[in-house]
């Protein structure tokens, strides 16, 4: 009820700003950007086999860790398709993960997603869905490969006042679903992390130049569990920032910001604090610098301590040997920091860590394709007693076809 109120205000808004429609430059095409065209129809195929090689710990184990020989192929199509004045893209990818001696961890992932816009005069209508059926580790915390499947629906509008200006309107609704059978460490997780999260998004956009865009973001959002109530809450947040586009000296987008994430439980104390997404790119002659910084609240499946702030940052630096070989560095660090129950005080401080470090050499071809060899070695420090430490290698090959390189 609360999210139907949220979307019919959405499409007042919608309405209102009919009556004050005039010519509009049309935006740009993902058809006229499509690799191929049948008609209509615009598609841009691409494929990726990555991980051919030795994974060294497989289970993410502190004593006696397990290898096997693995292996991934993903398919993927970027679709674009007219039908009179508006314009249906989307993405369906798929991904199927091999073991060789641990057969219980294969698994076929699968990505649809697709936004269908109804461009008409300062006003864009869209509306929006997604779906993910995968069985992969959720994140940091969790090293099972749970099954799980997400969805999301919404829609929204984009308002141009000016030239220059757009306001962004849209609201979402995302369902999370593990599988009933999924256990980690003999917990349910259906039964923790299971929930129904409702969004509402606000941006302001500012083409500053030709190259960037600044932008406000604000956004509310409410979680509701479906076993879980202790993690039901409520956040806010305003997230400034800046969209960069790859012509630009530096290339990406930078947001950091504030969000105030207030639970519903007496038991469980409110976060206010620092919110970032950063993902920059910068090209020095042959040398590409790529750096990303996330931080934001995520739920765990912990018991006394249902959720973390997680900090992620990571470099990769890329060399240009010649016109075809690279060679690439790459490192990253994460921090998990732990909020307990009231009652919990003694575990009020648990921060564990993670950490990458790799390397790897690829050979181009042209600009789609590439074929390369990495090896990484992750390590993870649990803060409590060390019972979930663990390191490992992975070694592997790669092949990508598709997209630029």
């Amino acid at each position: 009820m609360r999210l139907r109120c949220r979307l019919t205000l959405a499409l007042v808004c919608l309405v209102i700003g009919v009556g004050r429609t005039s010519a509009q430059d049309p935006a740009v095409d993902p058809y006229d950007a499509a690799r191929f065209h049948f008609g209509p129809l615009g598609v841009t195929p691409s494929i990726v086999i990555s991980d051919v090689g030795r994974d060294e710990n497989v289970f993410n184990e502190a004593v006696n860790p397990k290898g096997d020989t693995t292996a991934a192929i993903g398919p993927a199509a970027q679709l674009a398709l007219r039908m009179g004045r508006s314009r249906l893209s989307g993405r369906a990818s798929g991904q199927y993960v091999y073991f060789h001696r641990y057969d219980n961890q294969r698994s076929w992932n699968t990505t649809l997603d697709g936004t269908w816009r109804f461009p008409l005069a300062r006003i864009t209508p869209f509306v929006l869905g997604t779906r993910v059926q995968t069985r992969e580790r959720p994140g940091y915390e969790i090293d099972a490969r749970a099954r799980r499947a997400d969805r999301t629906v919404g829609l929204g509008t984009d308002l141009r006042l000016s030239s220059k200006t757009t306001l962004v309107l849209s609201g979402r609704r995302t369902w999370v679903r593990y599988d009933d059978r999924e256990q980690f460490l003999g917990i349910d997780l259906a039964q923790r992390l299971n929930r129904q999260s409702d969004s509402e998004q606000l941006d302001a956009r500012f083409i500053l130049t030709p190259l960037t865009t600044f932008v406000v973001r604000t956004q509310a959002m409410q979680d509701r569990f479906d076993q879980s109530p202790l993690r039901d809450s409520n956040s806010y947040s305003v997230v400034p920032g800046f969209e960069l586009r790859p012509e630009a000296l530096i290339s990406g987008q930078v947001f950091v910001g504030v969000r105030r994430f207030t639970t519903l439980s007496d038991a469980v104390p409110d976060y206010t604090g620092l919110v970032a997404q950063v993902k920059a790119r910068y090209v020095l002659r042959a040398t590409r610098f790529a750096a990303s910084i996330g931080r934001d609240v995520a739920y765990s499946f912990e018991e006394i301590q249902p959720f973390y702030t997680l900090t992620d940052a990571g470099l990769e630096v890329t060399q240009r040997i010649t016109g075809a070989w690279d060679l690439v560095a790459r490192g990253s660090r994460q921090t998990l920091g732990y909020r307990s129950v009231a009652s919990a005080v003694s575990a009020s401080e648990r921060i564990d860590h993670g950490r990458m470090l790799g390397g790897g050499i690829g050979y181009r071809v042209g600009r789609t394709l590439r074929v390369g060899v990495d090896v990484n070695h992750y390590q993870r420090t649990d803060d409590r007693d060390g019972g979930r430490s663990y390191r490992g290698l992975r070694v592997g090959g790669s092949v990508s076809y598709g997209l630029p390189q």
